[in-house]
């Protein structure tokens, strides 16, 4: 059981999957259709909200919700389609950033985020309502090592790509849109550790055009699953 919290993120959860809702917590006396079908609603103060939160941006909805089913990674390799797409995180620090590449990985089709439980942001309630329910609705993998988590995807017939503004980095309309596949992106500030890299398949990289030369990671990490996702 965990909490998220915001309204869009409470709406989306209950559009799609209403019955991991178990109860309502919200300061609003009268609440909107998408809230009335939860059986389950109490109303409370606003600091009570922050308390469980550690948060003021609830906007006075806090929703109690049943965990996602645990994913392991060899258990998703057992039962991986055919063109499997993965996202992998190494050290996002900001739970909003986090929140912004579920909601990306959401929307583009991902199969599955892997992240590490040392190395970077958890899935709190800013990172969920920053991904606008997608958090609840994308199954994470949450690992203690990376290194040896892609190790096992490439026994298990994942091809990886780093985001890596190389030499010898291919444009990323070159990849593959084929196989079973493992996208890695790193922090802003850190970028992807060495050891992964070493690892990985291939390096891509995104041309940019204007006079800032980099994008945010939320940013790059949808330019470059709006490709990956494409049908060949």
């Amino acid at each position: 059981m965990h909490y998220i919290m915001g309204k869009n993120c409470i709406a989306e959860l209950l559009a799609k999957d209403p019955d991991r809702v178990i109860e309502l917590l919200t300061t609003h006396k009268e609440l909107e259709p998408p809230f009335l079908t939860i059986s389950k609603k109490r109303i409370v103060a606003k600091h009570v909200l922050e308390k469980i939160t550690n948060s003021t941006s609830h906007q006075g909805y806090v929703a109690k919700v049943h965990d996602m089913p645990y994913v392991g990674v060899r258990d998703f390799i057992a039962g991986a389609p055919e063109n499997a797409l993965l996202l992998l995180l190494d050290s996002i620090e900001d739970p909003q950033n986090l929140g912004a590449l579920f909601r990306a990985a959401e929307c583009f089709g991902v199969d599955a985020v892997i992240f590490s439980k040392n190395r970077g942001a958890s899935l709190t309630p800013v990172a969920a309502k920053a991904s606008v329910g997608a958090s609840e609705l994308i199954p994470s993998i949450v690992v203690s090592n990376l290194h040896e988590t892609l190790r096992i995807l490439h026994d298990g017939g994942f091809t990886s790509y780093v985001a890596e503004n190389e030499p010898d980095a291919m444009e990323y309309k070159d990849v593959s849109k084929m196989g079973k596949r493992v996208l890695i992106m790193g922090s802003e500030g850190k970028g992807v550790q060495k050891l992964l890299k070493k690892i990985s398949h291939f390096k891509v990289y995104i041309p940019l055009r204007g006079q800032i030369n980099s994008l945010n990671v939320s940013q790059a990490t949808a330019v470059l699953l709006s490709e990956f996702s494409t049908p060949s």
